[in-house]
């Protein structure tokens, strides 16, 4: 049995996660929502702090009103995506354990 998830690392993989799913197709919070299961706040908080491990991410207007759009990942700094790809469910459950 693995030990839990330190706060930070916990925060590190939702990161990673979201990121994925950002890159992989445009979501915007409320499909961010559904696919996670994160809270919306968490989620903003993600996203914020993306930049923290070196992932710039945007958004994406779409039409005239405000907040419509999409996230887009514009680099992954030093972070493999590919990597990220193929560990995906593996850090999805690790989150959903704990």
């Amino acid at each position: 049995m693995n030990p839990p998830l330190s706060k930070q690392r916990r925060a590190y993989c939702r990161k990673l996660c979201v990121a994925h799913l950002i890159a992989r197709e445009p979501h915007d919070l409320r499909a961010l929502e559904a696919a996670t299961g994160m809270p919306r706040r968490t989620l903003q908080d993600c996203i914020a702090d993306l930049a923290d491990i070196g992932i710039a991410c945007e958004f994406v207007q779409q039409g005239p009103r405000h907040r419509h759009g999409h996230y887009a990942i514009c680099d992954w700094g030093d972070h493999d995506p590919r990597w990220v790809a193929a560990h995906f469910d593996g850090l999805l459950a690790l989150l959903r354990a704990e």
